[in-house]
């Protein structure tokens, strides 16, 4: 179990230095993630000016963008084509000879470049802070709490970008698989528009699916939107879902293998 554990977090050391090597990445990563911040602080700005929509107020949304901002830099900054393209291209018919688990070490390298997008998260919402001023968490406690289900987000991604690339083993393509998971992770996380401004059963189909607790659990808890009970409620179904992923990848996982093939055969 040690030696395992080492392994793992020699490979997210690796993988964090591979991302942390390419700067130039950090510094589109700020532009283009700042470009659509302000997009996003202007149009919520002409909406909301004078009024209120779903219990949405002006400096309430300044603050939703923001958690936004720095929950989908997070779930995108991964470095998620890896595992599809071991996949595509068959060389993870090597992995399996190796004496490492494979959803282990994938989630360590994926982890561990996720880590590598803190400073773009970290740069852009300092500086919209500095911009916008959005207000405080609701309580010291609700602060802790956000703090608490954004870090849930690095099993959570993992999960749902593995999963992802295991279709590849019935597909062979990643492309389409990608963006249909970045539009799901985008709409149904509410980063897009809050999930409480759309209809019933679309909030109700939201909610029964993971993506919610990428943007609207941690910014519904900083904002007081729920009480204690209900912020924890909202952990453990984060939780639950970053569990629960974990145990359907490792039966995906034994499915899947068996599509292996190696030059055509």
């Amino acid at each position: 179990m040690t030696q395992a554990f080492a392994a793992e977090r020699a490979l997210a050391a690796i993988s964090l230095k591979g991302q942390l090597a390419h700067k130039f990445n950090w510094v589109i990563g700020i532009i283009l993630g700042g470009g659509s911040l302000l997009v996003g602080m202007a149009l919520w700005h002409h909406l909301l000016r004078d009024n209120s929509m779903a219990g949405y107020d002006w400096e309430a949304m300044r603050a939703y963008v923001v958690i936004g901002f720095v929950t989908i830099t997070l779930a995108y900054g991964g470095a998620h084509g890896q595992v599809a393209e071991r996949i595509v291209d068959g060389t993870v018919a090597i992995d399996l000879t190796r004496p490492v688990d494979f959803q282990r070490a994938r989630a360590a390298e994926y982890i561990g470049s996720m880590i590598a997008s803190l400073p773009t998260a970290v740069i852009g919402s300092v500086g919209a802070w500095l911009l916008f001023t959005p207000p405080a968490p609701a309580s010291p406690l609700a602060g802790a709490l956000t703090a608490f289900s954004i870090l849930m987000l690095f099993p959570l991604s993992f999960e749902i970008v593995y999963l992802s690339a295991l279709l590849c083993f019935w597909t062979r393509r990643y492309g389409t698989i990608m963006f249909a998971r970045e539009t799901l992770v985008g709409f149904f996380s509410g980063a897009m528009i809050p999930l409480a401004l759309m209809p019933s059963w679309l909030q109700v189909l939201a909610w029964c699916l993971p993506f919610p607790h990428f943007t609207t659990t941690p910014s519904s808890i900083y904002l007081g939107r729920v009480d204690t009970v209900g912020a924890l409620g909202l952990i453990a179904a984060e939780a639950a879902w970053a569990v629960g992923l974990w145990v359907l990848a490792r039966v995906l996982w034994r499915h899947a293998v068996r599509q292996v093939t190696i030059h055509g055969g």
